[in-house]
């Protein structure tokens, strides 16, 4: 991936060839200038392709911002209990299943743990596939 530093070198170079190209003697032979050219057209093909990678990894970083911003606000939203994190309800009390402990620390990012069939209160998480054993889950009528 093209960084916008080389994007803008690239730019230099296309501006650097369009100077020359003004500077030609006139008396030169088309074919030098046709030569010149088939630079300048390959050297902007150059700068639009680095500067449309430079904004795609801008939206990459705004979108990975975003989300860490929203992580962030969430992890005020929830509360604790055994050592896994809970939506709460207003008395602060946990609510619901939990989110994987195991991501939230590695990963910074917060997936809801899944019910294991056949297992009750066993849950396995669907991003990293950490099996948990006996979690508490927590519906309304427990949580008032």
């Amino acid at each position: 991936m093209v960084d916008i530093a080389a994007g803008l070198s690239l730019a230099a170079q296309a501006i650097g060839i369009v100077k020359d190209l003004r500077e030609i003697d006139k008396g030169l032979g088309s074919a030098e200038y046709k030569a010149r050219m088939a630079d300048l057209y390959s050297a902007l093909a150059d700068v639009k392709m680095a500067l449309a990678d430079a904004q795609d990894e801008m939206k990459s970083k705004d979108q990975l911002i975003a989300e860490l911003r929203d992580n962030f606000q969430k992890k005020g939203d929830l509360v604790e209990y055994h050592g896994f994190k809970y939506e709460k309800f207003e008395d602060e009390s946990p609510k619901g299943i939990p989110f994987c402990p195991r991501c939230e620390q590695n990963l910074g990012r917060y997936y809801r743990l899944a019910r294991r069939e056949g297992a009750r209160g066993d849950m396995k998480c669907p991003e990293c596939k950490v099996d948990y054993r006996h979690i508490a889950e927590f519906s309304w009528e427990q949580g008032r």
